[in-house]
C-alpha cells in the first residue's frame, strides 16, 4: 500500500500512516491498543487524523500495538464452592457448553483467566509517495472542500492539494463584525441582498446631544422638565462578503481567507470615523 508523505517547510516530514487492519476492528474494544509509531526506530509525533511527523526522511516506518488479554478459561472465585456441577475450573469450550452460562450463576461463580499476548508490529513496507504542499488543516482551522475528481474523492490524504474552497467565510465575519463595538445590527441577506448589510454607528467629534422633554404619567403630554440625550448616528454598509473563499490550493485559499477578513474588517472600521454634517444633520428641538 502506497505511504503518502508531505516535506513542510519547517524540515518536518509527515506521513500518512492508518491503523493496520491486522490490529483488529475498530470498536467494542477489539482492537489492539497502538503503542507507538516510529521513524527508523525513532519515535514520531502524532497530528491529527491519521498524520504522523518526524524531523527527518524515514527509511522504515512501523507501529506497534498491544492487544487485549485473551481469555483462555474460567476458574472458581471460591475454592470452597468446588463441586461437580462447578469444577474448580472451565475451559473456554467447556463454558461455551454450558447450559447455564447465561444465568446469573455461572458469572458469580466463576472468573475469567487470562492471558497477555505478544506485542504486534507493523511495517508500513509499500513505497512512499512525496506530496508538494503544506500540512493538511486540523481540526481547529478552516476546513476544505476539494474540487477533486469522483475517484479520488475517498483520499484525504492529499484532498488538500487540489483547487477547492474554504466554506463559511460569510457566516464568519457576520459573527465577528456583530460582536465588534459600535455596531447596532448585522444581518446576513438583508432584504434580498446577497452579503452582511451593517449597521454603524459613527461618533461625533463634538458629541451632540438634544433635549428630551419629560412626558406626563395622567395626561401623557410634555412637562417642562426634560433631560438632554445623545444624538445617535448610524450609517448604513452593504459588504459584498463571498461566502466561500476558492483557491488553487488549501494554503493559497487559507491566505485569502486571513486577507479577506482583514480588508472587510478594516472597511468597517473605517466607516465608523465620523465626518460631520454628512453624516447627519440633527434636528432642532421644537
Amino acid at each position: 500500500m502506497t505511504v503518502y508523505a508531505l516535506h513542510t517547510d519547517d524540515a518536518r516530514w509527515l506521513y500518512h500512516l492508518p491503523t493496520p487492519d491486522t490490529f483488529g476492528t475498530p470498536g467494542f474494544g477489539s482492537r489492539a491498543k497502538v503503542t507507538g509509531t516510529f521513524a527508523d526506530g525513532q519515535p514520531m509525533t502524532k497530528l491529527h487524523s491519521d498524520w504522523w511527523a518526524t524531523d527527518h526522511e524515514a527509511v522504515r516506518l512501523t507501529m506497534t500495538a498491544q492487544p487485549h488479554a485473551k481469555t483462555v478459561g474460567y476458574r472458581l472465585t471460591d475454592p470452597t464452592a468446588e463441586s461437580v456441577r462447578y469444577p474448580a475450573a472451565l475451559t473456554v469450550d467447556e463454558w461455551n457448553e454450558r447450559r447455564d452460562r447465561e444465568s446469573d450463576t455461572l458469572w458469580t461463580l466463576y472468573t475469567n483467566v487470562h492471558e497477555e499476548q505478544p506485542a504486534l508490529e507493523h511495517v508500513y513496507d509499500g513505497p512512499v509517495m512525496v506530496l508538494e504542499g503544506r500540512e493538511p488543516p486540523g481540526p481547529d482551522e478552516p476546513q476544505w472542500i476539494a474540487d477533486l475528481p469522483k475517484a479520488l474523492t475517498g483520499r484525504p490524504e492529499y484532498r488538500h492539494l487540489f483547487p477547492g474552497r474554504i466554506p463559511g467565510l460569510r457566516s464568519h465575519l457576520h459573527h465577528v463584525i456583530g460582536g465588534m463595538p459600535g455596531i447596532r445590527h448585522c444581518f446576513d441577506g438583508y432584504n434580498g441582498f446577497t452579503g452582511l448589510h451593517v449597521v454603524v454607528e459613527v461618533p461625533f467629534d463634538k458629541p451632540l446631544t438634544r433635549w428630551v422633554a419629560d412626558i406626563s404619567r395622567r395626561t401623557s403630554k410634555p412637562l417642562k422638565t426634560g433631560r438632554h440625550v445623545r444624538e445617535i448616528v448610524t450609517r448604513n454598509l452593504n459588504l459584498p462578503v463571498p461566502a466561500d473563499v476558492h483557491a488553487a490550493t488549501y494554503e493559497e485559499a487559507l491566505r485569502k481567507w486571513e486577507e479577506q477578513v482583514a480588508f472587510w474588517l478594516s472597511v468597517v472600521d473605517s466607516a465608523k470615523v465620523a465626518d460631520g454634517a454628512e453624516q447627519y444633520s440633527p434636528k432642532k428641538a421644537s
